[in-house]
């Protein structure tokens, strides 16, 4: 293959005045894991419910994650700057609504109820505890109970050995390439 635009680049730190190259491996799985292995499930109703939760999970997980890059960024930008908290909040705001919201609208219910879980997993805090945070008292009680008009809720907890162990699985899953 003798393509111009087909490069490769080698990465590589010097050490005492030698090149090594660092290279990245896959990661490998030594024993028995619990993950590798598809769970068993006792009807064919169980294994619908896992096929399409895992559907929605491919779906929301991405955005999980970059809600957690995003809201890890703000939260360095307000240590550095207290004062500009209200500034940095609107900004992130305001860039994930432009690109993401019209792909984030169009979630089903369900796939909200994952993706607040799945927040709740990647941050560690429920999505009502980061829109307290971030906006303040007055908008996370807002936001609950219009939450709470779609029989939801924003102060959900991921459970991932109890009832979230499908989702729990699946990410799992994902993160080591499997799915």
């Amino acid at each position: 293959m003798n393509d111009s635009s087909a490069q490769s680049y080698n990465r590589f730190v010097i050490i005492n005045g030698d090149s090594v190259p660092i290279v990245d491996l896959p990661t490998i799985i030594v024993g028995d894991d619990v993950y590798s292995k598809p769970p068993v499930f006792n009807s064919k109703r169980e294994s619908w419910r896992y096929q399409r939760m895992k559907r929605y999970v491919k779906k929301v997980y991405p955005y999980a994650l970059l809600a957690s890059k995003k809201i890890n960024e703000c939260d360095a930008e307000i240590k550095a700057n207290p004062e500009s908290r209200k500034v940095a909040m609107k900004k992130v705001e305001k860039a994930l609504k432009d690109k993401y919201g019209p792909e984030l609208k169009k979630l089903t219910m369900t796939q909200g109820r994952i993706l607040l879980l799945l927040i709740d997993r990647e941050t560690g805090n429920t999505a009502f505890e980061l829109v307290k945070e971030l906006r303040g008292s007055f908008s996370a009680s807002m936001y609950q109970g219009i939450a709470r008009l779609f029989r939801s809720s924003l102060k959900v907890n991921y459970e991932p050995k109890g009832k979230d162990w499908m989702i729990e699985d699946i990410v799992k899953k994902i993160e080591r390439g499997i799915i």
